[in-house]
Order: structure tokens, then sequence, then C-alpha cells
């Protein structure tokens, strides 16, 4: 019988709204989570705690505090990436399904008196937000140009072009339920998660969609984000958002298997694109092809670190997928790099580590930047706007209080001279009323 000392929790988002990315940058826009979102990580965290932190269970992580959580024994790392909160209202929700509400979550101070955490012992449990401008490890695939070539070389090959003449009568049959969005292959994505996302919150678009749509959608979407995000090779860099996750997975496994170390649980709160990836990296998608698709809201990757019993004490690897919190087969194993069960640990370090991206300064290498670039390009272009609308904004309600101060000036200064004349009875003479034409002008940006 083995014994778990660690486990390594790759988690998406929830449920969110409609989130447009570039088709050829994969630049992202902001959204919104949703409640479903937020409750669907909750279930998450509660199962995650079903299988690791719960006593009795068989994955049950040795030496974990599964009560009040010890910060020591958990990292957590949640990506803050061009979509906004939704990554990190998601890890919030799953750490709260994870490490409930506590009794005995409280301290007792000098004087005697006895302290409760709020909300009934809430957790307030660390996590790290990762921001691309800073680090590149979560959002490696925007602003590389490397991997915009590996996309632009995707939909020029063969196969694309094919599944594009395939789908040409479907694309000619969802024109009245995109409104106005471009129907092509290259846009599939922006597509399937319009229609998914309506689909889900609008009941009128929900009973005027014909059935079949969404799963011709979803296949098309699957065929094309599994191209994106994937390579022929494992270091190659379609695999960019893998290889950077890669480094986090190994850097725990090295925590979580040294003894002194206090590290029990890792928890990557992330998004859909470094699952395709790391699926094709490791092999598990050679001999899973269902994986070779984007993962569901909620699903989850579990690797947990085992110690065998006697007489083979080496550490191994388990491999388990949950595609959504819904998902019929719950937790289901899945195996790396060709093996058809646990792998030893040092086995997958050596086979794994050759593709890892393990500093910024190496992913500026792979995806070909300038020299001159910086890690905070994408930061420094977000405040370069905002502080570029913030002078605008500045510059304007300065011109117009300058001109509201030589107004008021000008009106007592005609007031000012008319009370130098006596005003006789012949000035009087009948006031003209003028209407001047009304004249549209164009708004001006400032």
């Amino acid at each position: 019988m083995s014994t778990v000392l660690g486990v390594i929790v790759i988690a998406r988002n929830g449920d969110r709204r409609a989130f447009y990315q570039d088709p050829k940058t994969y630049a992202p826009s902001l959204t919104d989570s949703t409640a479903l979102g937020v409750s669907d990580l909750h279930v998450l965290g509660e199962q995650l705690r079903s299988e690791y932190l719960t006593p009795g269970s068989a994955s049950f992580i040795s030496e974990i505090s599964g009560g009040v959580a010890d910060t020591q024994q958990i990292k957590v790392r949640a990506k803050a990436g061009g979509e906004g909160t939704v990554v990190f209202d998601s890890a919030i929700a799953l750490l709260q399904g994870l490490f409930p509400p506590n009794s005995k979550n409280k301290i007792t101070l000098a004087n005697g008196e006895v302290v409760s955490a709020p909300l009934g012992g809430y957790q307030y449990v660390p996590m790290e937000t990762v921001e691309p401008g800073n680090d590149r490890s979560m959002e490696s695939w925007t602003d590389c140009p490397a991997f915009q070539k590996h996309v632009a070389a995707f939909y020029d090959s063969d196969a694309f072009k094919a599944k594009a003449k395939d789908a040409a009568p479907f694309f000619k049959d969802i024109k009245d339920y995109v409104f106005g969005r471009p129907a092509t292959l290259e846009n599939i994505w922006n597509i399937y998660d319009f229609m998914n996302t309506q689909l889900t919150y609008n009941q009128t678009y929900a009973y005027r969609l014909p059935p079949g749509l969404i799963d011709q959608a979803r296949a098309l979407a699957d065929f094309h984000q599994d191209g994106v995000f994937s390579d022929a090779e494992a270091n190659g860099v379609g695999n960019v958002a893998g290889r950077t996750l890669l480094h986090t997975i190994l850097s725990s496994l090295e925590r979580i298997a040294f003894n002194d170390d206090p590290l029990k649980l890792t928890i990557v709160q992330t998004s859909y694109q470094p699952f395709i990836s790391f699926f094709h990296q490791t092999e598990i998608a050679d001999k899973n092809p269902e994986l070779k698709a984007i993962p569901n809201f909620g699903a989850a990757l579990a690797i947990e670190l085992r110690r065998g019993g006697p007489p083979d004490l080496r550490d191994f690897l388990r491999f388990k997928f949950k595609n959504g919190t819904a998902d019929p087969q719950d937790w289901r194993l899945i195996h790396p790099f060709g093996h058809d069960a646990d792998i030893p640990l040092t086995e997958f370090i050596y086979r794994a580590e050759g593709s890892a991206i393990t500093s910024n300064k190496q992913w500026a290498k792979v995806c070909g930047v300038s020299p001159g670039f910086s890690i905070s390009t994408t930061a420094a272009k977000v405040n370069q706007a905002a502080g570029t609308t913030t002078v605008q904004v500045a510059v304007g309600s300065m011109l117009f209080f300058a001109l509201f101060v030589i107004a008021t000036l000008l009106v007592r200064m005609r007031k000012a001279r008319a009370k130098k004349y006596i005003r006789l009875p012949e000035d009087d003479v009948d006031t003209i009323e003028v209407h001047p034409e009304p004249r549209m002008e164009k708004a001006r940006l400032v």
C-alpha cells in the first residue's frame, strides 16, 4: 500500500461571461465571473477535500492538517491575466470548499480572551497571483512572436484547410446565431464561446438555437484549440503553455519529496490552455485522444506523489483527471510517457525537465522577442494606455476650466463698462431676437 506524500492540483476556472481571444495573437479580453462558475469551483474544492484531506480516504495526504489549514503545507498560485479576475475568483471559491469555516480557527489572547475568525471560523489561505507583466509562467502564449507564427502555420496547414472546407455548411447555418461575428474556422473559439455562453445564460437564445449546432461548434473548437496549443515536439513553441506550467510542477515535486520541507499541497488555478499542451508534452493525449480538446469548466488534474511500501520504497507519480465536477467517470487514471501504471518520480523528471521553461529570460528566448524586450511590456502597454487617457482627460478639463474663467471675466467687464454710462430714453431700441440654425458638431475625442 503506497502513501500519498503530497499532491499538485491543476484546476481550470469556473464558468464566466463570454471571453474573446484574438484568433491570431490570442490577446485576451476582460470577462466576468458568474454565480454558476464560482459555485462549480466551490464544489470542486469540496471534492478535493473528500479525496485528499479526509482521513480514511485511499488518497489522504499523509500528515496534512485537514481541519484548520496549516499555511506552511499549502501553496496556491492563481493566474491573473488578461481575462481579469475570473481565475482568481475561482481560486477563492475552490479554497472555500477545500477549507470550509472551522470553529477551531480561533486564538487565545494574553488576557485569556478567545477570539474566533469571522463567519464561523472562515479560513484565509494565502494565494499568489501571477500577472504576465511580471511572471510569464501562467500566460506564456500572449505577446510571443514565435507562438503567433505557430498559429499562422497551423491555419495554413492542409489539415486545417480540409477541416474548414468540410465545415463550410456549418458556418453557413450559424450566421443567424452569431450576430455578425466572422463565421470562419479561424474564429471558431470565439464563435463557440459566444454560443455556449448564450445557451447557458440567455433563455431566448436557448429556445431559438437549433439542436446539434452547439455540438458541432464544440467539436470544431476542440480541433482548433488542440492544434493551436500543441506541437509535434515536446519542446515546441506550440506547447509553451504547458512548458511554463511544468516548471511549477517540477519545483513543487522537489519540495514535497524533500522530507524537511513542510509543503504537502500545491494548487494551480489556471485557464484551459495549459491542459492541452501538458497532455501533449507528456504523451498522455496519445493514449487518450479524447483529451485533445478543451477541458470543461472546473476540470482538474491531480498529480499524486506516492511512496511505495516495502520492499520498493521508491517515489512514484500517479496522474488523475476529472473533466469537470459533473464528470460521470469521476477521477480517472491517466499515464504519461507510455506507461500503464504509476511512473517513477525520477523517470518523470528526467523525461519532462528538458522541455520546461524555468525563467522569464528563457521564455523570451523561446518566443523570439527583441533583445530590448522587457517582461513588463504587457503591463507597460496597459499603463501607457491608461496614462494617455488620464492625460487627455486632464488636459481637456484644464482647457474647459480656462474657458470658463475667461468667459466669467468677460461678463464682469461688460457689466462694469455698462455702469459707467448714463442711459437716456432714446438709447432704448427694440430687441431683435436671433435664432441661429442648429449645427451638428463632431464629437471630440479626449
